[in-house]
């Protein structure tokens, strides 16, 4: 593969510190600073300084990364927020995995607020001029799919419903992450209603509403908190394939499965917002693309789907787990594409020319999940 071409960055990413090793520095200088960081906690510092000292640790892996700390009674905790965004999940993730154990000697690392299980009955809110008062919400959901629509009335948010919708909303969505977790919320929380008068019908309470989930999805509290297992809930999909596309964009495909559609979905309507994301912080979201030509027979869909993954299987131990991660494939009318994050993206792309030029496919290419940038041919045997 020729990388000395006249492909955009945005074709062919190229990073002088791939998050890869940012994230490995970063937990290097966590371990140097993170007894000043306990030091202010435990002098209840301002919050000025402690989010300054949190800064300083945490950005050399992070263009943007929201936190919060704090001393539970026994160890301290790093509590990483994705803020109402999906796709930070992945980062932290892998971020969170690779914590040292120096450093987890005296820190839980987590991912998303967590809950505040029976203290939310006595909580408050309060931002600027306005208190919110967790003993004054009540809940009414509806359940489909494993989805709720949540209606909340709570008298501290009415004043706000007319002129202030947005920090009414606001409130009420940080209330349901303290109450079942925001990785629950995020994920299990269709639609989010506010009511300007309760109805007249039996309410949940704050402190009730996990309970309450755990019934609805048959799932432990840990499951609720477990990140990885977010990381790994694939769903199917089917679409209406174009039977003469050549171009590798996927508009060939008739079905796949993706456990990050947030993503497919953003390519697919040709927004980057994701990828300028990852892009900040040294990471890649792309997909190998192969020809089905070679792939005959009666079985030839079980022939494709087991050669997409013994390759993925191969390239992740070829470039390594903290290089490279599985999300998700599809087969179309004319390509099979292996989907893929890249934390350091050129070893991942030796370690695919390595393991497909053995596999006896003729060609392959690599496409980044932005829709506006160009195939980048990894190698080509057609053209000899």
């Amino acid at each position: 593969m020729n990388r000395n071409n006249n492909q955009s960055n945005i074709s062919l990413p190229q990073f002088q510190n791939p998050f890869r090793e940012k994230v490995s520095a970063c937990w290097e200088i966590f371990s140097k600073g993170e007894a000043k960081l306990r030091q202010l906690i435990d002098q209840k510092a301002d919050s000025e300084s402690i989010t300054a000292q949190l800064d300083a640790l945490l950005t050399p892996a992070f263009d943007t990364v929201y936190a919060e700390v704090g001393f539970n009674g026994e160890k301290y905790d790093l509590i990483l927020n994705l803020e109402g965004d999906w796709s930070r999940l992945f980062a932290l993730n892998y971020f969170q995995k690779k914590a040292p154990e120096s450093v987890l000697q005296y820190w839980n690392i987590l991912i998303g607020r967590q809950s505040h299980g029976q203290n939310m009955e006595n909580y408050q809110l309060r931002i600027n001029d306005n208190t919110v008062c967790a003993g004054n919400i009540q809940l009414w959901t509806a359940w489909e799919n494993q989805k709720a629509k949540v209606c909340l009335y709570c008298k501290d948010l009415v004043p706000l419903l007319s002129e202030r919708e947005n920090e009414a909303y606001w409130f009420a969505y940080v209330m349901l992450d303290y109450a079942v977790g925001e990785l629950a919320e995020m994920k299990y929380i269709d639609e989010l209603e506010i009511l300007r008068a309760p109805y007249g019908q039996p309410a949940l309470t704050l402190v009730q509403l996990m309970p309450h989930f755990m019934q609805q999805l048959d799932l432990s509290r840990d499951e609720l908190f477990d990140a990885n297992r977010y990381c790994e809930l694939y769903c199917g999909y089917q679409m209406k394939p174009d039977e003469a596309s050549q171009d590798g964009l996927r508009t060939d495909v008739f079905a796949g499965s993706s456990c990050f559609v947030y993503l497919l979905n953003e390519f697919y309507s040709g927004e980057n917002r994701i990828m300028d994301t990852f892009q900040a912080d040294g990471i890649t979201a792309g997909y190998f693309c192969f020809p089905l030509y070679g792939f005959e027979g009666d079985n030839r869909g079980a022939q494709i789907l087991d050669f997409r993954d013994d390759a993925a299987e191969m390239i992740e131990k070829t470039a390594g787990q903290d290089s490279f991660t599985y999300i998700g494939g599809a087969s179309g009318i004319n390509y099979g594409y292996l989907d893929f994050i890249a934390w350091d993206l050129n070893t991942v792309l030796d370690a695919a020319v390595s393991v497909f030029e053995k596999s006896g496919i003729d060609h392959v290419m690599f496409h980044s999940f932005r829709r506006d940038s160009d195939s980048i041919t990894l190698f080509d045997h057609t053209s000899k």
